[in-house]
């Protein structure tokens, strides 16, 4: 299961920015957060951009130290391994690991209900199976 972030239903609430930081770091700051919304205008038109987390694997594939794994179609960080180098964070395409003083933050899919998804009042975000 991965997020797909839909722009058009998005109305930059940044509830669900909101969520995933409360949900993993306890605490409501959306720089924080496993995923990323921003909106703008266009004119008088408002406009979304979203970026999540598409499993594509490069931080698995780049951590020096296996810290994380793809298991069962997911992600998943070993804290104890990971040595905060960083490296991850600097090549995630989408820009959603968040480096954080002792380790890094990833998408782990609130153990397959994403806490992100429940938040969004305009079903903006989803989950979709990964083939």
């Amino acid at each position: 299961m991965r997020l797909k972030f839909d722009k058009d239903k998005c109305i930059g609430c940044k509830l669900c920015q909101l969520a995933c930081s409360a949900v993993n770091e306890e605490v409501f700051n959306p720089s924080l957060a496993r995923l990323f919304v921003e909106t703008y205008y266009a004119g008088l038109e408002l406009k979304a951009e979203g970026r999540v987390c598409t499993l594509c694997g490069q931080c698995v594939e780049v951590c020096p130290v296996s810290a994380i794994k793809m298991e069962e179609r997911k992600l998943v960080l070993y804290e104890e391994v990971c040595i905060n180098c960083g490296i991850c964070v600097d090549s995630c395409p989408e820009g959603v690991i968040v480096q954080k003083k002792n380790t890094v933050g990833i998408c782990g899919l609130c153990e397959g209900d994403p806490w992100c998804v429940k938040s969004c009042p305009h079903g903006a975000l989803c989950c979709t199976e990964v083939i």
